[in-house]
């Protein structure tokens, strides 16, 4: 019988199949209904037919139903991505940034090829790496530009407040020469055979390293999470324990292919037979005949190798023997751990069950005639179906992450289903995409759709933000990856900021052309009423209302269009500022009025919320209009505010090696959420628990004057830190930033406990 190659179902004992159990239970349902009132159980009995009818829907549905959760997740002509719903592949969810040396290592020898092996030293009172590197023998290239690799690699996976001490080494290991005298089998080649011998040496005086990729770790037997272990992606170093003898050398040259016996066996150094090789050794490879200290018999005879053979046979051996050709260029080639096989299943369209009934019910004969009760009854029966398939269908985009899918959102039921859900990956990860005291500070009006856009953002990145937090920026130029530290990442995307260090919280009000005035003590009469009504009887209560919710425009274009009218029309912005009590205050609608003066006069008001007493922002002739601009400054309040939100992660010790594992953290202290004492703790608190326990750190709260200058010498002191002629200068900056620090509140945390 040729074999099946289309889907198909598996037939089932009768007595196990879903049909005969709906049936029987149906029919002694209907016998306990019935009771003594007798039935022949055939067609024309409607009850018996409904039931057998809808037992076979149930049966069908039961199958549509029964595939595996992936495949419902793949739309049409599409395939599974586990990333678009917040699911991680293992390489993704259990690998880790490197914290040991040991890490460190496996890192450099799965990713540059060119080096054989990597001798790591962390100096525990600085942070500060030592990083020496064994050169392959068959490598090329320029040593400087695998030294910049190293470098390049390192930085890219720094933790925070440890650094690189000093340039990349290359080591020069004593070379050993081999001698030997040895027999090898009928038909082997020699210079094949000798290839081998030194190709096993080779890799035992290199530690015997070798990748493996998820293709192998299935027969491993080993869990991924274990496998991954200790990994920053799927390609995996294994070294192995060696005792460096020669014996046990000795013993992998026995049971090298070809041999047949060692008459002699030396790798020597100087004249000396060696027996101990932990002290680090290479090996002499030839590259004349002449070089060569073997003798090779075959049988009767002595046989020469060919040196040109031998060269390009050990260096293929070699490679293949590590695996290197795996990692030649990680530019060209990812390995990923196997995705289970999903395929796209049309399972959504439902015939009604009405076709199914015998010609004797007549219930198709007339489309255009009125439905009976009975057909309506029947109905009921789609309705639940359809229903039921096209929640299905909708499955992909209800649990994806992805901001194009997040439309969907404006259905109420959806945004509980989804909530649901985030909360589901919240305990998978073991993360609050939206902690209590956030969700209590909801001061810029951010609604439920905004609120799980925000999660879903969060989430999205949730594999990479718990497996690297420790991760700090990477402060050489021109590199590809992001050199915004982990923390920072984490914070922004959880409170919904912008996480680019290139962004200045200190450039957001100038783009509008404003500026914040803080009440201040020593001020003019002039400056501290800043529009304070003198004259409260205007607010009597049959002439003031509240200002109603109106929702503004939503694209781009049209909100820039609103906040241009916004600052045209309104008096209170004709000087270009805005005091501090507005910009925070003015993102609660509650605080606006608008009160009538005349008979087609009317005044927009805000109460000051920190000093009392209320503000003229501006007038018109329509309380509408008013009503409008309170919503658009509003909303303009809250993105302003939004934006000028932000954390700066300063390391010290990249200037002054006397500050180790001290983390400096600055934060603008004029927004609305960052101005509240509760929500600073909070902030603090977060971020001591996410910190790694070991370091101290300092968090300090700028107004905008001295934030805009610790922000220009900032990303002076960033700039600098990339370039080792400026160790001066950069040294003279981080003073100036501490001198500018000390003017402000600093608190110093102990180590996380927790």
């Amino acid at each position: 019988m040729d074999e099946r190659k289309e889907p198909y179902i598996e037939q089932q004992p009768v007595e196990d199949a879903l049909y005969s159990k709906l049936q029987a239970q149906t029919l002694e349902e209907v016998q306990r209904l019935a009771g003594q009132v007798w039935t022949d159980y055939n067609v024309h009995d409607p009850g018996i037919t409904v039931g057998d009818i809808a037992n076979y829907a149930l049966a069908e549905l039961d199958y549509k139903l029964g595939f595996p959760l992936a495949d419902y997740c793949v739309e049409k002509e599409g395939t599974f991505i586990p990333e678009r719903f917040g699911l991680f592949p293992p390489e993704e969810a259990y690998t880790t940034q490197p914290v040991t040396t040991e890490d460190y290592r496996r890192l450099f020898l799965s990713h540059i090829p060119e080096i054989d092996d990597v001798y790591l030293v962390c100096d525990p009172q600085t942070g500060g790496y030592t990083i020496r590197v064994l050169l392959s023998p068959f490598e090329e290239e320029d040593r400087q530009k695998v030294c910049d690799k190293v470098k390049s690699l390192y930085n890219r996976h720094r933790n925070l407040c440890e650094f690189l001490s000093g340039e990349v080494e290359i080591i020069e290991t004593d070379k050993l020469e081999f001698h030997a005298e040895f027999e090898i089998e009928p038909g082997a080649d020699a210079s094949v055979v000798l290839a081998r011998l030194y190709a096993t040496i080779l890799r035992y005086l290199s530690g015997a390293v070798r990748l493996s990729t998820p293709d192998t770790a299935a027969s491993s037997g080993i869990a991924p999470e274990e496998w991954l272990e200790g990994l920053t992606d799927a390609v995996r170093p294994v070294i192995p324990e060696l005792q460096q003898t020669e014996y046990e050398l000795y013993k992998q040259l026995r049971e090298v292919e070809g041999v047949r016996s060692f008459t002699t066996c030396y790798l020597m150094k100087d004249g000396e037979p060696q027996t101990c090789f932990a002290q680090g050794f290479g090996i002499q490879l030839p590259t004349r005949k002449e070089e060569l200290h073997v003798r090779i018999r075959q049988g009767r005879f002595e046989v020469e190798p060919d040196i040109d053979i031998f060269r390009a046979r050990l260096e293929t051996l070699y490679r293949s023997s590590r695996r290197r050709q795996f990692v030649r260029n990680e530019e060209e080639k990812e390995y990923h751990w196997p995705l289970p096989d999903t395929t796209y299943r049309d399972i959504f369209t439902h015939q009604s069950i009405i076709h199914d009934f015998p010609a004797c019910y007549r219930l198709s004969e007339k489309e255009n005639r009125e439905e009976t009760a009975f057909e309506s009854y029947l109905k009921l029966y789609d309705r639940v179906i359809r229903e039921g398939l096209s929640e299905v269908k909708a499955l992909p985009r209800l649990l994806s992450l992805e901001t194009e899918d997040a439309a969907i959102l404006s259905d109420r039921r959806i945004r509980e289903l989804k909530k649901t859900y985030l909360d589901f990956l919240d305990r998978l990860y073991g993360v609050e995409s939206h902690p209590a005291w956030l969700a209590e500070e909801n001061g810029y009006g951010e609604t439920e759709e905004d609120t799980l856009r925000r999660r879903m953002g969060f989430l999205h990145h949730a594999a990479s933000l718990t497996g690297n937090r420790s991760r700090a920026r990477n402060i050489l130029p021109g590199e590809k990856t992001s050199d915004t530290p982990v923390i920072k990442e984490w914070f922004c995307r959880l409170l919904g900021l912008e996480s680019n260090d290139e962004h200045a919280v200190s450039n957001v009000l100038p783009k509008y052309n404003l500026r914040i005035v803080e009440r201040k003590a020593g001020k003019s009469l002039a400056e501290r009423l800043d529009s304070l009504l003198i004259d409260e009887r205007m607010l009597e209560e049959d002439k003031v209302e509240p200002v109603v919710y109106d929702e503004p425009a939503a694209d781009e274009a049209r909100k820039l269009d609103e906040y241009n009218r916004m600052l045209e029309e309104l008096e209170y912005f004709n000087e270009n500022r805005i005091s501090g009590d507005l910009f925070r205050g003015g993102t609660d609608l509650a605080n606006y009025r608008t009160a009538r003066l005349g008979a087609e006069e009317y005044i927009l008001l805000y109460r000051n919320r920190e000093r009392g007493g209320w503000s003229s922002l501006g007038r018109a002739d329509s309380r509408e209009i008013l009503n409008t601009m309170a919503n658009i400054l509003r909303r303009f309040l809250c993105e302003l505010n939004r934006a000028c939100e932000t954390v700066y992660v300063m390391e010290p010790v990249l200037a002054d090696t006397g500050r180790a594992f001290h983390l400096i953290l600055v934060f603008p202290a004029w927004t609305r959420r960052f101005h509240s004492e509760r929500f600073r703790a909070q902030c603090e608190k977060l971020l001591c628990t996410l910190l790694p326990a070991h370091l101290t750190v300092e968090y300090h709260w700028l107004d905008e004057r001295n934030m805009k200058r610790f922000e220009s010498y900032y990303h002076q002191w960033m700039r600098s830190l990339a370039d080792p002629r400026m160790g001066d200068y950069k040294r003279l900056l981080l003073q100036v930033i501490d001198e500018l620090l000390t003017l402000t509140t600093k608190k110093t945390k102990p180590d996380d406990t927790d």
